[in-house]
């Protein structure tokens, strides 16, 4: 019985000690998500800055600046 007893205590010792690192986790999980959105957005940006030149470019081979100007 006595030893029923002791192993009881250390499974509740086990569980409260997963308890507090599924906490960590969790928190660190909600702090990666939040850095990824950020880079996902930083990224995005970056994607748009670079079509946006790539069109100002094809509009510059094409021509299409030298009318623009002329408007």
């Amino acid at each position: 019985m006595e030893q029923l007893k002791e192993n009881v205590t250390k499974l509740t010792w086990r569980v409260d000690s997963h308890d507090i690192e599924i906490s960590e986790l969790k928190d660190t999980s909600s702090e990666l998500k939040t850095t990824l959105d950020a880079i996902t957005k930083n990224l995005q940006q970056i994607k748009w800055i670079a079509i946006g030149g790539g069109l100002f470019l094809f509009a510059d081979q094409v021509g299409l600046t030298a009318v623009l100007r002329l408007l």
